[in-house]
């Protein structure tokens, strides 16, 4: 069957402007776009991009992108599959399966309601599960993979499936194979215990109101921009020029070094840095990539020069250059 009747079903759209599904709202527009709900219309969705020798791009929810203003010469292909299951394993153990699109706060919000630790301080984090498993994302010292066991990824050359162990994944601060090998994540499956409801319902309810502060509501950002750094691999010169304070769970915050050049509160055509956060670069509604871009880029050179520290964006830049 010609592959055009095969996708038939799939709403190909012509030039669609990413910045309809970044939080940043910023982004040129994609060759084309689709939205596929099952792992059958992702699979078809590829075949298309294959047949039409174009280049395909997956993304969950939009949350950790900075787009180029030209878009991309790519089929973005947006990832919604969703659902979660879970059983019993020899009591107090559960084991829960996720699908790639699930929103994290979904699978955040069915752990606590089903008394399951682990996950709980990953509340508000935006985006999908398969996105936070490819970053390995993680907040207030606990992070995606503590409990992740195994994760059924597409290999996008076979358009088979295949699974990797916790270990195969070579999770890292902020950090996974999959930004490497360029797997397709499917699905995750994760081994929570039962844990204290009142403890963890108490934690996410400190969290929810600490990003709240920090994101508030209709705001245009795609979360913190640059990485923090592993303190222990810091030169000892280097450390010893920072405060014990700005070292949390082991990491030199980004915002405390863009904060000593005097990131906060700066802004040029549209975007600015929040003046209560050093790491937060926000879309005032009119701002471009252009412009986020030589924003970030010109606050990476004054930390580069000042401490001899290169910052690394946590956030994905699409069709842009590095940030060096």
């Amino acid at each position: 069957m010609p592959i055009w009747q095969k996708t038939i079903m799939l709403n190909f759209k012509d030039s669609y402007s990413l910045s309809n599904i970044t939080t940043l709202q910023i982004g040129g527009p994609a060759k084309k776009f689709v939205t596929v709900k099952t792992e059958k219309d992702l699979i078809e969705a590829i075949e298309y991009a294959v047949s039409q020798k174009i280049p395909y791009l997956i993304i969950g929810a939009g949350s950790n992108l900075l787009v180029s203003d030209e878009g991309v010469n790519s089929l973005v292909i947006k990832n919604e599959i969703s659902g979660i299951s879970t059983w019993e394993e020899p009591k107090p153990i559960s084991q829960v399966s996720v699908k790639s699109g699930t929103k994290l706060q979904d699978l955040v919000d069915y752990a606590i309601i089903h008394n399951l630790a682990g996950l709980q301080k990953l509340t508000k984090i935006p985006g999908t599960v398969g996105g936070a498993v490819y970053g390995n994302a993680g907040a207030y010292g606990q992070t995606i993979s503590d409990h992740l066991i195994s994760v059924t990824v597409l290999n996008p050359h076979s358009l088979t499936t295949e699974q990797f162990s916790n270990k195969d994944c070579n999770f890292g601060y902020r950090n996974s194979i999959f930004k490497k090998n360029k797997y397709i994540i499917l699905e995750a499956k994760f081994q929570l215990e039962k844990g204290d409801l009142e403890k963890m319902q108490m934690e996410e309810k400190e969290i929810t109101w600490k990003r709240f502060v920090k994101y508030p509501p209709g705001i245009k950002c795609p979360g913190s921009f640059f990485k923090n750094i592993i303190a222990e691999t810091l030169p000892k010169e280097i450390l010893d020029k920072i405060p014990p304070e700005k070292i949390v769970y082991g990491k030199l915050t980004a915002g405390a070094l863009l904060e000593e050049v005097g990131a906060k509160g700066q802004s040029v055509d549209g975007i600015k840095i929040a003046d209560y956060h050093a790491n937060l670069f926000i879309n005032s509604g009119t701002g471009t990539a252009k412009a986020f871009y030589n924003l970030a880029k010109a606050y990476t050179q004054k930390v580069k020069e000042k401490f001899g520290i290169t910052l690394e964006p946590e956030v994905q830049l699409i069709n842009l250059p590095p940030l060096r």
